[in-house]
């Protein structure tokens, strides 16, 4: 009797949730548009290229500082 109790308190839960769960994708899948395409120059793409690149040498950077930090706590040496 109990496991037919949890076995129809778990579909409930599930089948619960999923419906909550498609309530709410349908309307953003549908107010959702492409934003139109729009060619870029040459030079825009590069200056795209170089920020990005500026970028993810930043991060590396400041990951680099932090790993060297930790290491140093960590390594007394041979």
């Amino acid at each position: 009797m109990r496991v037919l109790q949890t076995m129809a308190l778990i579909a409930i839960v599930v089948l619960s949730s999923a419906a909550n769960a498609q309530d709410k994708a349908a309307p953003e899948a549908q107010s959702r548009k492409a934003p139109p395409s729009r060619q870029s120059t040459a030079e825009e793409s590069a200056a795209l290229a170089r920020t990005a690149r500026n970028k993810a040498e930043a991060l590396e950077r400041v990951r680099d500082r932090r790993m060297r930090a930790i290491s140093k706590g960590i390594c007394t040496g041979c």
